[in-house]
């Protein structure tokens, strides 16, 4: 998801063990630590530690939505199902107290022996991008609460004295979906934290994990079997090497896009960047570039809402989809990364009998290319936010 503010601004809402890797079921002078020789011994370490845990995948028609897995919040724990976001920095779930969260799980902080009020800051987070594959409107919607502190688990991992977002309003766009609030996983230092400390860094400068590094696996269209490795890789899950490639300084996992080819011709979308972000269901460009790419595609696309959706008749639109290939990276250290034609179609639009919905929205702000879940979840990625770095992988599937 994409983030456009906090109590200041936000730019957008969008790690290894000492025994073991933890995977997550799911759901001009010489820089020592940007050197080849440093980033080779990362690699050769992440491949035998890291911690895995498994993550859940929310299916929507063919398309992978968001993957989640459980957190344990205070003393003794109360569980929770969270998605992992990188494109946002920090935890939010829904207070007990909150009468606009709707199905979601709420947490009962007086039922923790560990909690504490502290800071007692009030905060809210909007966001641009939502959960499921429909736009938010052009002003976007948000969650609001305040800034609390409590132990916060995942798997073996645990941050005693964790701040979070305990919310007492949940937007609508967060109102019907099968888990109970976010964990962002953004770069170092990114965070709305009166700490500065989001949950994954504090793992990481506490020695629970040796290396920033986290990896996704995520096969597409199956709602099990899915996992997040914190601290690591997990070689079980890809085959050949991983391609790594160098991140901008937009602030978030950005990198360079040079060049994007659609059906094996050059695309209409200029050289630029893309914010690459594993908690966005779909694809965003500027409402211009968007408008260009389905003209491209076939006069049958439309704007379907005002969020900025876009879509043509469910009889017609895997006929016009093709497949989307976008060269990722910079000079000779690039990625050619591919979404597949069939992941075009993200399935019918609700309230629009007949009308599919197609990959790209327009985002009214700020106009960011936004690569999400449809190319991302083709992939074992690999997430460097200490060195600035982004990792690719052929998965196995």
């Amino acid at each position: 998801m994409k983030t456009c503010s906090g109590a200041a601004m936000l730019v957008a809402f969008l790690a290894i063990c000492d025994a073991a890797f933890v995977t997550l079921p799911i759901h001009s002078r010489k820089n020592p630590l940007k050197s080849p020789e440093h980033l080779a011994r990362l690699q050769v370490a992440a491949e035998v530690n890291g911690v895995s845990v498994p993550v859940k995948d929310w299916i929507a028609h063919t398309a992978d939505l968001q993957w989640y897995t459980t957190v344990k919040v205070g003393t003794p724990p109360q569980n929770f199902d969270v998605i992992f976001d990188t494109g946002s920095f920090d935890m939010f779930i829904a207070s007990k107290e909150c009468t606009t969260c709707g199905h979601a799980r709420t947490f009962d902080s007086s039922q923790s022996s560990t909690f504490s009020q502290e800071p007692n800051q009030p905060q809210s987070f909007t966001y641009g991008t939502g959960v499921d594959s429909t736009s938010l409107p052009p002003q976007g919607e948000g969650v609001g609460g305040t800034i609390v502190t409590d132990r916060v688990d995942i798997a073996n991992l645990t941050v005693p004295s964790q701040q979070f977002l305990l919310c007492d309003r949940y937007d609508e766009f967060l109102a019907d979906v099968p888990f109970d609030g976010v964990m962002g996983i953004g770069l170092v230092n990114q965070t709305g934290l009166p700490s500065g400390k989001p949950w994954y860094w504090q793992l990481y400068y506490s020695g629970q994990i040796q290396s920033p590094v986290f990896s996704f696996y995520y096969p597409p269209g199956r709602a099990t079997g899915a996992e997040m490795t914190l601290g690591g890789v997990n070689p079980a899950r890809y085959t050949g090497d991983i391609t790594y490639i160098d991140l901008t300084d937009g602030g978030q996992f950005d990198v360079g896009v040079p060049a994007s080819y659609f059906g094996g011709k050059q695309s209409v979308i200029p050289a630029t960047g893309a914010i690459l972000d594993s908690g966005t269901p779909f694809f965003t460009a500027s409402a211009s570039t968007v408008k260009d790419i389905y003209a491209a595609l076939g006069s049958q696309f439309k704007q379907l809402d005002q969020g900025g959706s876009w879509g043509a008749p469910c009889d017609v639109i895997d006929s016009l989809a093709v497949e989307m290939t976008f060269t990722l990276g910079s000079g000779s250290n690039t990625f050619n990364a591919t979404m597949p034609k069939e992941a075009f179609n993200l399935g019918p639009y609700p309230g629009q009998q007949g009308m599919c919905q197609g990959v790209f929205s327009a985002l009214e702000a700020g106009g960011s290319l936004i690569l999400g879940a449809p190319l991302l979840d083709r992939y074992y990625t690999v997430w460097d936010g200490l060195n600035y770095k982004m990792g690719f992988a052929q998965a196995k599937f």
